[in-house]
């Protein structure tokens, strides 16, 4: 017979499996938790439409996707803006849901070319924002959000327009109403139906 420590020592143990196993069963379960916030922060920044921008107090009481782009990106900047237009598109009839690109690129894009680039990729710019500013305020919204840039070496064409290109973080940011990050997805390989998945669950929530 097993003694009572024994007895104890088992159930203890079977309690544990059961636990472990209830979250394995529930993958991803504290996804969601709140892993930063921006409340009570202000970035200046200035969207396709000429408009000053106070972020993220601009889109308090949404649920924003975050995007991080430059519009001479060759690469990997098209998949991002792709993707998130597709997620877009899965909410098309929500106010309170809103998409944000900001670039790291102040120098070249400024508003006007923001909005070319809005409307190339054919976004409906109902409640999306493309972001500029001056470099210090860009800079200082990048920094807080964790994305790092690399930019070459500029060389200059014959007409004296500079060219180089920026290496960056490939990610897209999840906040919530209150400004709260939620999560953070590589945004080259986004997975749709994640993605959608976790929105609704914060417009749920709101």
């Amino acid at each position: 017979m097993l003694t009572e420590k024994a007895q104890v020592y088992k159930s203890y143990r079977k309690l544990l499996i059961f636990i472990w196993v209830l979250l394995m069963t529930v993958p991803g379960c504290d996804r969601l938790s709140v892993k930063d916030t921006l409340e009570g922060e202000e970035y200046h920044l200035i969207n396709q439409f000429h408009e000053q921008i106070s972020f993220p107090a601009a889109v308090q009481g949404k649920v924003v996707l975050i995007g991080y782009v430059y519009t001479h990106c060759p690469d990997i900047c098209p998949i991002i803006t792709f993707n998130m237009r597709d997620i877009q598109q899965e909410f098309a009839d929500r106010d309170d849901f809103m998409l944000i690109s900001i670039s790291f690129d102040p120098q070249r894009d400024t508003p006007d070319v923001l909005s070319e680039y809005a409307s190339n990729y054919r976004l409906d710019q109902d409640n999306w924002y493309l972001l500029t500013g001056e470099p210090q305020n860009v800079e200082a919204i990048l920094e807080r959000l964790r994305i790092g840039t690399l930019k070459s070496p500029t060389r200059f064409t014959e007409s004296g327009t500079p060219v180089y290109f920026i290496d960056h973080t490939d990610r897209v940011t999840l906040i919530d109403e209150k400004g709260q990050i939620r999560r953070n997805y590589p945004g080259s390989e986004l997975d749709k139906d994640e993605v959608v998945k976790d929105i609704q669950k914060l417009l749920n929530q709101s």
